[in-house]
């Protein structure tokens, strides 16, 4: 199976693809997505509601840059001590993920006394543009023998895909068995077009001035 480790929806402040846009995209592709919109957890009852499979994630923005939890059941607020969010991410049985970890000017975690402390690397990110930014990351991983995973960090459906694991099968509802399948994966990827990357600050202008106008 495939898995994109780190899929954005509407609920994203920085993002306009619709949850039917990124079902059909999933579905086309035969990816199964780990759906982490910052801060936000609203779009996973919607997909719930379609029988869509997906991994329940959230994007946190803890006080020293942005972690994933994987298979989570509730939200972490903005602005969690980032030692505090990973005790709750544990609380609900849930995975840490560290997403773009040396690319700072996205709220890369670069502090490795921490990202000691996560389970999982994302080690291909395609919107990491800086030279060696990936490469640095999996380095990381493998020295402290971290798993690694990837995902494209998609603020389009069609970006969809871009990065992904692939692995055996296993219950997307079960942590445990995400974590013994990802020892086998095989992580596949390509680079964004480096314009996505500058779309990301004009949406989440875009839409913060729409709810300052019309709420």
């Amino acid at each position: 199976m495939k898995i994109d480790f780190h899929v954005h929806t509407k609920y994203s402040i920085d993002s306009l693809s619709s949850i039917n846009s990124v079902v059909s995209a999933c579905k086309k592709k035969n990816i199964a997505p780990a759906i982490a919109d910052h801060n936000n957890m609203d779009a996973h009852s919607h997909l719930k509601s379609m029988k869509f499979d997906f991994i329940p994630a959230e994007e946190i923005s803890t006080d020293k840059g942005d972690l994933i939890g994987l298979c989570l059941t509730s939200p972490i607020k903005k602005k969690t001590p980032f030692l505090e969010a990973l005790d709750q991410i544990k609380e609900q049985g849930a995975i840490s993920y560290l997403p773009h970890m040396y690319d700072v000017s996205r709220g890369g975690v670069a502090d490795e006394r921490l990202a000691k402390k996560v389970d999982i690397i994302e080690t291909f990110n395609p919107r990491c543009i800086l030279p060696g930014t990936n490469e640095r990351a999996e380095s990381f991983a493998i020295t402290n023998k971290k798993l690694k995973a990837a995902g494209s960090d998609a603020h389009f459906a069609s970006e969809i895909g871009n990065a992904y694991v692939e692995l055996p099968e296993f219950d997307l509802d079960d942590p445990k068995a995400l974590l013994n399948a990802l020892k086998k994966g095989r992580i596949i990827g390509k680079k964004a077009h480096f314009f996505m990357r500058g779309t990301g600050p004009i949406i989440k202008t875009a839409k913060t001035l729409k709810k300052q106008l019309f709420g």
